[in-house]
C-alpha cells in the first residue's frame, strides 16, 4: 500500500502535532500499519480535524522515536514534551 509522505525529521513530526492540535484534533501515530513496519517513518492522523490537517508518513526519523511510537501506541503528545 503506498502511503503520501508530506514531511521529513523530527522538526516535521512536532510541526504536525501542533497543527492538528491547534485544528481541534487529536494527533496519533503509528509505527505499523497492517504487515508493514516502518524503521525510519511513522505514520500520522489527525483524528477529529483530518479535514483541516493532512495525515500521511513522516520520514527520516531516528529510529529510537519510531521504537517509542511503537510501544506507546495511539498517543503523540509526549513527543512535544521530550522533544523540545
Amino acid at each position: 500500500m503506498p502511503f503520501t509522505i508530506i514531511g521529513r525529521g523530527v522538526d516535521a513530526l512536532k510541526s504536525f502535532i501542533r497543527e492538528c492540535m491547534e485544528a481541534g484534533g487529536t494527533p496519533t501515530m503509528l509505527a505499523k500499519y497492517g504487515p508493514t513496519e516502518f524503521r525510519d517513518a511513522v505514520l500520522v492522523r489527525c483524528y477529529g480535524a483530518s479535514d483541516k490537517v493532512r495525515g500521511g508518513l513522516i520520514v527520516d526519523l531516528p529510529a529510537e522515536i519510531v521504537e517509542k511510537v511503537r510501544k506507546r501506541k495511539l498517543d503523540a503528545k509526549w513527543i512535544l514534551e521530550e522533544l523540545k
